[in-house]
């Protein structure tokens, strides 16, 4: 088994990773864990918790455990921090492993859509039978906690969109002019400046926010629309019945809806010749997986001769995240998300 981590302060990181190690019945575990400290800057907090999980590193994977420093160009600072993330894993065989275990809980968001985009890019067999059933099982594991992100102080969002490696559109393609933007901004708490900048930059034609449902918090929804309903419905110009519901800890429910949006969307505008597809993940781990998942998919489908889509993210990164508000001890509700492999092989 491999497993890839981010070398972070996130409290949550390592329970997952105990509890496959517990049950591993004495397979061979290799542990590849990254290291972005010199991308991103936090309090003394953070500091604190990124040692704490790196002894917990340690002590589960001792010699097995690979440290790898990610390190942004001088010239392009985070912007190369995608381009980069493929450079540092590029050396790392999957077929050698049975099961790839990605754990994002201490990655930041531009991090491990990269990472995921890239494996899932490699393992899919787009034009097989059954594209998902690779030799390699895909799992991707997180604890879900809207209360703990929101005690993450997110600051210095950087001034242009982050490129993601595989997963950008771009806005300047002269041939895709005429085709109409359809953006999914994905809701969470404390993004109306991303919201707002991500907006100016795309001029979308249509807006279809996603909003988070849970049952712990049946209000969430509620008050983020409270925060921003106005940016939303008068600047936004957006119609309540565009708006789309996904539960955080199901990502492929939002993966399934997202879908059918898009179905709709391009069989309805098939005569204008394309259309672009913008997501902008700006919510939880979950719902950021699903979106990915949905643009994976759709950047892969067969279209309509003469009918092009475009699909993609747009997104803004935050290169200061602070810790203070958390203790060391919080915990999620975990989720483990199984994407290639035997369980979508009939014949296994």
């Amino acid at each position: 088994m491999l497993f890839i981590v981010g070398l972070g302060f996130d409290p949550r990181a390592l329970r997952q990773l105990e509890a496959i190690s517990r049950v591993a019945d004495g397979a061979a575990l290799t542990c590849v864990a990254i290291n972005f400290e010199a991308g991103f800057t936090g309090d003394a907090q953070s500091a604190k918790l990124r040692e704490q999980n790196k002894r917990g590193l340690e002590r589960l994977f001792a010699d097995e455990l690979d440290i790898r420093d990610l390190e942004p160009n001088d010239n392009d600072g985070i912007r190369s921090i995608s381009r980069n993330t493929i450079r540092l894993l590029g050396d790392i065989d999957l077929s050698g492993f049975s099961d790839v275990v990605v754990d994002i809980s201490s990655l930041p968001r531009i991090i491990y859509l990269t990472i995921l985009n890239s494996v899932l890019g490699s393992l899919v067999q787009t034009e097989a039978i059954h594209p998902l059933a690779s030799r390699t099982n895909l799992h991707v594991i997180f604890a879900e906690s809207a209360a703990l992100d929101a005690k993450i102080i997110k600051k210095e969002l950087e001034p242009e969109l982050a490129a993601i490696q595989g997963l950008s559109v771009r806005l300047d393609e002269e041939a895709a002019d005429a085709w109409p933007k359809i953006w999914f901004p994905v809701l969470g708490e404390g993004n109306r400046e991303a919201l707002e900048r991500i907006h100016m930059q795309i001029n979308p034609a249509d807006v279809c926010p996603v909003l988070p449902l849970q049952t712990r918090n049946a209000r969430r929804s509620d008050d983020i629309v409270r925060d921003i309903g106005e940016l939303l419905f008068d600047r936004f110009k957006v119609d309540p019945r565009d708006l789309i519901y996904a539960t955080e800890d199901n990502p492929f429910q939002l993966y399934r809806n997202l879908l059918a949006a898009m179905d709709r969307y391009e069989d309805s505008l098939v005569e204008l010749g394309g259309v672009r597809f913008i997501l902008s993940p700006l919510s939880s781990k979950g719902l950021s997986v699903g979106a990915l998942l949905a643009c994976f998919e759709n950047r892969n489908r067969a279209k309509p001769d003469g009918f092009n889509v475009r699909t993609g993210f747009a997104y803004i990164e935050t290169s200061r995240y602070e810790a203070g508000a958390l203790s060391g001890t919080e915990e999620g509700l975990p989720v483990s998300l199984w994407l290639t492999g035997s369980c979508y092989d009939p014949q296994r």
